[in-house]
């Protein structure tokens, strides 16, 4: 699941590629020492982090590698104190394996011309394997997200390319666990497990459940989580700008390519109907109206707004194939 520290291999990696502290001034490369030992120390608090066994040899400007430059405090400039904190932080992460077999040492980011990069080569190693680690890059990298990227493989040896993720801190984490649901194939006993982690707007009834779905769950999970990511970013900011104008609210979710409306009057009209949307959560009463729809007719992701008894989030009370109208 997210942010375990078991016996999984680790989710994310230090990409000591990305030092690249060429053509900054002293006090731009304090302060991206300062951001990235940010992003370090909060990602380390709740999630596995490795590092090179040799990430301080590690060419950061021309003729000089991390070591140089964090220990001794030689060209190019940085502050002492954001120098010995990104050292300090660096030297508390594990070293990954270098025994794994067929770890590349050479790869080619996208459109780049394979180079050294040892850690991108270990998330590459492990992609192969089912299993994504997102690499942490320095402040100022270009690579943001997922990007190909291809290494010599196989015998006889080829070219092979796979996903690899990028992250400047913790603000990518949410983009890279959501699209694990697709990319390590999450089953349907894991769903609501991951779905808590990287959901956090949202509260999950214990009700829940795919099996009322007009289809199966391999059927049903990518539209799901698509609802639910747009549904937990953008739903309340979209009541609170438009007043609760239901029109409006459809017509600015709608730009992010989902389809969602709260009852008609016509339904709200009956009682017994409107029933059907209420659920028990907590030993309390919620009303779930508001509805994602996957197809006119049919598959429906019903919720409440937000609610104070649930510190302002929403709960996701009901799947189904459609209630009564």
């Amino acid at each position: 699941m997210p942010g375990a520290k078991g016996s999984e291999p680790a989710r994310f990696v230090v990409d000591e590629s990305s030092f690249n502290f060429r053509g900054l001034t002293e006090e731009q490369l304090t302060d991206f020492m300062d951001e990235f030992s940010d992003s370090l120390d909060e990602l380390t608090q709740g999630h596995s982090v490795v590092v090179s066994p040799w990430w301080f040899d590690a060419e950061c400007a021309d003729g000089r590698d991390l070591h140089h430059v964090l220990y001794e405090g030689g060209t190019p400039k940085a502050g002492r104190d954001a120098r010995l904190r990104m050292a300090r932080l660096m030297d508390r992460c594990p070293t990954w394996s270098p025994d794994l077999p067929g770890l590349p040492d050479e790869v080619a980011v996208a459109e780049e011309v394979p180079s050294l990069a040892l850690s991108i080569g270990y998330a590459w190693w492990h992609a192969g394997k089912g299993h994504h680690a997102g690499c942490l890059v320095f402040p100022g990298s270009a690579r943001y997200g997922w990007h190909p990227v291809s290494a010599m493989h196989g015998v006889p040896t080829e070219y092979v390319e796979r996903d690899v993720y990028f992250l400047a801190g913790p603000q990518g984490l949410m983009e890279f666990w959501r699209s694990l649901f697709a990319r390590e194939d999450v089953g349907e006993h894991e769903f609501f497990d991951w779905a808590k982690m990287v959901f956090p707007r949202l509260v999950f009834a214990d009700s829940l459940t795919f099996r009322k779905f007009d289809g199966t769950y391999a059927q049903m999970r990518d539209w799901v989580v698509h609802a639910l990511t747009v549904v937990n970013d953008h739903f309340a900011d979209a009541l609170e700008a438009h007043s609760g104008m239901a029109a409006d609210i459809k017509a600015e979710l709608g730009r992010h390519q989902l389809n969602l409306s709260p009852e008609s009057p016509s339904t709200r009209s009956k009682p017994g109907v409107m029933k059907q949307r209420d659920v028990e959560h907590g030993g309390q009463t919620f009303r779930c109206e508001w509805h994602a729809k996957k197809e006119p007719h049919r598959n429906r992701v019903h919720f409440s707004l937000p609610d104070p008894r649930l510190s302002d989030r929403i709960l996701i009370g009901i799947f189904v194939e459609h209630l009564d109208t």
